[in-house]
Formats: structure tokens, C-alpha cells, sequence
């Protein structure tokens, strides 16, 4: 099978029934006024991508087996002053400021899935049912610490920067 094949499978098999945030963070550094910065020479960087899956099964109550696929979905947007571009690397950076979400996605599937389709999903569909939740997420967080204009995220795209840094604006 094919990843297209294995993507498919898995969409159909799998059936969403929620989206939670599960943990959040938000930092400002001190000493910086957020309604005042001058943005023009800021960068700001993102990251995104599935963490884990957990996966159970039980019987439900017409005594048919049924797996629960939980998707650990990570994601985070910062913004760094351009000239800190080498430094904002290193472990204990601070960020002018950063917006980080975890998020958990919950399917059942009425089979046990195969490993190269959760791959696949994990891949394609898990952010994309997250990225409404982590958009609102990040804007009223935006509003609340008075950050303006807000962190802008984009539609969902398919990663093709898996477990990196990348700055916002090379995403496709």
C-alpha cells in the first residue's frame, strides 16, 4: 500500500469526536511593551506536528470492539528580534514573546489501524482538525495580552518542515 492508499484507509476508518487543549503557554519578556514594539525588525517563527498517539480499545455497548485514538498534537508561534536570530537557537532563550498550545485530537475506529496509516494521518488530517482550534487559541490570547496586530495564522498547509523552527513567513 502506497501512502495516498494508507492516508485513505485511515480517513476512513477513523471517526473525530473531539478536539481539547490539554496544556498552554504564554510568555512575554520583561521589559517589553508590547502595544509600543516595533515590529519591523522582529521575525516571527512557528512550529507545529504530532507528538504521540495513544491508543485503547474497549467494547462498546453492543459488545463490538472499538479503538480510541488520542492524537498529541504540539504547536507554538514566537517572536524574536531579527538580530537575535543565532541566539533565539540556544537553549533558555526567551522570546519576545511566545504563544505554545498542546492540543489532543480523539477518534474512534471500529478496527485496529496499521502503524503506516497512522503515520499517514498523523502526516495529513490530525493538524488540520486541530488548526481551527489552535487559530482561535492563538488570536484571543493575542487580544488578551494586548498584542496587536495579532500573530497571523494562516490556513492549514501540509508540513513540510517537520520538527523545526521556521520562520512564519517561509511556510507555504
Amino acid at each position: 500500500m502506497i501512502m495516498n492508499e494508507h492516508l485513505k484507509s485511515a480517513q476512513n476508518s477513523l471517526d473525530i469526536r473531539a478536539v481539547n487543549l490539554k496544556e498552554s503557554s504564554i510568555f512575554v519578556r520583561d521589559k517589553v511593551d508590547l502595544p509600543s514594539l516595533d515590529r519591523e525588525k522582529t521575525i516571527t517563527q512557528a512550529y507545529r506536528g504530532v507528538a504521540r498517539v495513544q491508543k485503547t480499545s474497549f467494547t462498546d455497548s453492543q459488545k463490538q470492539e472499538v479503538w480510541d485514538y488520542r492524537f498529541v498534537y504540539t504547536s507554538g508561534v514566537r517572536l524574536i528580534f531579527s538580530e537575535e536570530e543565532a541566539a533565539g537557537k540556544a537553549e533558555g532563550y526567551k522570546p519576545i514573546v511566545e504563544i505554545t498550545g498542546v492540543f489532543i485530537a480523539k477518534y474512534f475506529s471500529q478496527r485496529k489501524l496499521e502503524e503506516e496509516e497512522l503515520k499517514a494521518f498523523c502526516e495529513d488530517s490530525v493538524g488540520y482538525h486541530i488548526w481551527p482550534y489552535w487559530r482561535e487559541y492563538v488570536q484571543s490570547t493575542c487580544a488578551r495580552i494586548d498584542f496587536s496586530p495579532v500573530f497571523e495564522v494562516p490556513v492549514y498547509f501540509m508540513p513540510q518542515h517537520k520538527g523545526k523552527i521556521i520562520n512564519a513567513k517561509e511556510e507555504p
